[in-house]
């Protein structure tokens, strides 16, 4: 057995008085509920839930690692295990972690891994679920998470198997049961667009000539940190760009780099503001210098037109079908829609940890195919009208009306000094 590096150190669960726990119990007893309604529906009798999202969604555990890409050697056997039998789950864990859960979770029942091998650590895991007498039914998985990895979701669904159990893939039951926000939920994702519009603010405070895209960076990211903000789980998209012909140049999903900002560029800032993992984006396009290019002008007015139609005309209850047409009308009436110089689409937001701010449920108006999914009273997805543009904002959706979130103008912002 190798437990090198298994210890927590010096840990004294009496020094955490005070848990920072962002939500009532009575949020996470209902979010288990849904879980295991969940569950009933599909006749699944356990749940191996791995998402870091979803661990934490479901009770709390908030880390800064998970071995995404961990050496062989210290394999991804962590996880929570939910009961439908019992409406009970027992998180396993590395006991280098017991110090972050009694911090961040809610979990009381927590087991921690005896070995930094995959094989002893996976008995482990099966040899507690048999003794506590879940094994034996159907079995979900989130095949369509990156932790674990295929070599060790491989091992884990063959001791499953092994076990008598049927194994099935579960990832859209946990990803569902996340996407209507509760009021708590939706507060978070408000504070966190707050967070994102400070940032946006210091940009227009602190944008000149000669300034790196790295300093100016970390300047919004200080400003944003300093107002309660956290790490976006994406690196944003930070980039200033020449025009060429009233057009700035495609920045792609290019980081911010060390070249100094020059007058007569476009800075596109593609910020998220966090607020307890839960995110909000908002994108904008800074022009450097005076005079812009009138027609650039007059694209980011059409191309921001848009969110005035969303706030008006959208709705929970929508269909894709529907809010495709209704939004591809509005750029084909004021002329700006083109499949081959632009686009209009949206993803949700939420809860999310690196690498990846984008979830589940995803809408673009070029589509021609699973158009009938609904938008449901209470989601939060982004909407980006990029038409030689950089506008993205937040959306909250109701069936009375969809809030656009942020406060930063939707517009070519020009900053000249």
């Amino acid at each position: 057995m190798t437990k090198i590096g298994l210890t927590p150190g010096n840990f004294d669960r009496t020094a955490f008085s005070e848990k920072d726990i962002p939500f009532s119990m009575a949020e996470y007893e209902n979010r288990l509920e849904r879980i295991i309604g969940g569950m009933q529906n599909v006749g699944l009798d356990l749940l191996w839930i791995t998402t870091p999202e979803a661990i934490c969604w479901l009770h709390g555990f908030n880390a800064s690692w998970y071995k995404g890409n961990a050496p062989m050697r210290y394999p991804q056997c962590y996880g929570t295990v939910v009961h439908a039998g019992s409406g009970r789950y027992i998180h396993f864990d590395n006991p280098t972690e017991e110090p972050v859960l009694a911090n961040t979770s809610v979990s009381v029942d927590n087991r921690w891994l005896p070995d930094r091998e995959a094989t002893p650590n996976i008995r482990f895991i099966v040899d507690e679920l048999n003794k506590e007498g879940w094994l034996g039914g159907c079995v979900g998985m989130e095949f369509w998470s990156y932790i674990p990895n295929k070599a060790i979701s491989t091992m884990f669904e063959g001791a499953f198997l092994a076990a008598g159990c049927r194994v099935i893939d579960s990832s859209q039951l946990l990803r569902e049961a996340r996407r209507v926000k509760s009021p708590a939920e939706q507060a978070y994702v408000e504070k966190a667009m707050e967070i994102c519009d400070i940032g946006h603010q210091a940009i227009i405070d602190n944008l000149a000539e000669g300034i790196t895209e790295l300093e100016l960076f970390g300047i919004v990211h200080a400003a944003m940190m300093a107002a309660g903000g956290e790490f976006p789980a994406l690196i944003p998209i930070f980039n200033a760009r020449p025009v060429v012909s009233g057009k700035v140049v495609s920045t792609g999903h290019a980081m911010a780099s060390r070249r100094p900002i020059r007058k007569h560029s476009v800075l596109v800032a593609d910020l998220c503001g966090v607020y307890y993992r839960y995110h909000a984006n908002a994108l904008r396009g800074f022009y450097f210098g005076d005079s812009p290019p009138k027609t650039m002008l007059s694209q980011y007015e059409k191309s921001a037109g848009v969110f005035d139609v969303i706030r008006d005309e959208i709705r929970a209850g929508m269909t894709v079908r529907e809010v495709n047409q209704r939004l591809r009308r509005y750029y084909e009436d004021v002329g700006i829609w083109s499949e081959t110089d632009g686009w209009g689409l949206g993803y949700e937001l939420g809860l999310s940890f690196p690498p990846d701010w984008v979830g589940d449920f995803y809408f673009h108006l070029g589509d021609d195919k699973y158009l009938d999914r609904v938008f449901v009273e209470n989601m939060v997805t982004n909407y980006e009208s990029l038409f030689n543009t950089a506008l993205i904002d937040t959306l909250i959706y109701k069936y009375d009306e969809t809030r656009v979130l942020s406060k930063t103008p939707r517009e070519l912002i020009v900053v000249n000094r």
